[in-house]
């Protein structure tokens, strides 16, 4: 176990000792079960966030020729040879 100090708002201690009170533990014991419990928590969403922009991200580049393949302002690179060859 590692000791950490961490300093609390007056309502953060208040939280933390009412709670701690109602499940008879300390306010260590009590901070360390808040801690465990989100923890515990899963982040699917996170994960679902990036998989969407990483799919939009590999995908943008084939739309962005379809839509704007022809027109030198909206082109993905203005270096691209594809708009000169036409």
């Amino acid at each position: 176990m590692n000791r950490t100090n961490v300093y609390l708002t007056d309502a953060q201690t208040q939280f933390l000792d009412q709670r701690s009170e109602r499940a008879g533990t300390s306010r260590s014991a009590e901070l360390r079960r808040i801690i465990d419990e989100a923890a515990e928590r899963p982040v699917e969403i996170d994960e679902e966030v990036r998989e969407a922009f990483a799919s939009l991200a590999s995908d943008y580049p084939a739309r962005a020729r379809r839509l704007f393949g022809d027109d030198a302002e909206l082109g993905l690179d203005p270096r691209d040879d594809h708009r000169s060859a036409g």
